[in-house]
């Protein structure tokens, strides 16, 4: 199969598919917005719709993956009903905004971050670094704060970054997750000097 210089992943997908209908992968926006196609693009997580499917730095032969840390429905199909759960946890919602209208949360929940976590893949029970920094936005709530300050919270990440590079929405969940743990540390420190 050909594809043209100007083509992205889903582009040589979707002629893939064409040859093939039993091939199956996720699409929608294709603008980078939902994350649904997220995947494996040579050995590293990208979204399909704005990876170029050719560059001059990688084969000619692209290697697609499904994404690590999340069981696989079929070919390039995972199951994200794990992420979603763990969003459910730290009361994330999908868009959360102030009454200004200012953003706090570009996450667009495409599991990026998770595939490339090394901890996730070694701890399901691990909330993830999508699942922390939508946290930062609940901390108020006991319920969250007690999610994120576990073991399986903000203690478990071991500050990889890889995470933070991954992210497509530049959200830096990283970085989040060194602000949470400041956060939680400094109110243990004021509850023992009270």
């Amino acid at each position: 199969m050909n594809v043209a210089e100007q083509d992205y992943v889903l582009d040589a997908l979707e002629a893939a598919w064409k040859q093939d209908p039993s091939l199956m992968f996720r699409h929608s926006c294709h603008h980078a917005s939902c994350g649904s196609c997220g995947i494996r693009i040579q050995g590293r997580e990208g979204l399909a719709c704005i990876t170029p499917a050719l560059r001059a730095d990688r084969p000619s032969v692209l290697r697609l993956e499904p994404l690590h840390n999340f069981p696989v429905l079929a070919d390039l199909v995972v199951d994200m009903g794990s992420l979603a759960q763990k969003l459910e946890r730290v009361k994330a919602q999908v868009v959360t905004r102030s009454e200004t209208g200012q953003r706090f949360e570009n996450c667009i929940e495409c599991g990026l971050c998770i595939s490339a976590c090394p901890i996730s893949a070694t701890n399901e029970y691990y909330l993830g670094p999508a699942v922390l920094a939508a946290g930062r936005n609940n901390m108020a709530s006991p319920e969250v704060r007690e999610q994120v300050g576990s073991l399986n919270g903000v203690w478990r990440c071991h500050g990889a970054f890889e995470c933070t590079e991954v992210c497509p929405a530049r959200v830096e969940p990283a970085a989040a997750i060194i602000h949470l743990r400041k956060e939680l540390l400094i109110s243990m420190i004021n509850r023992k000097e009270k």
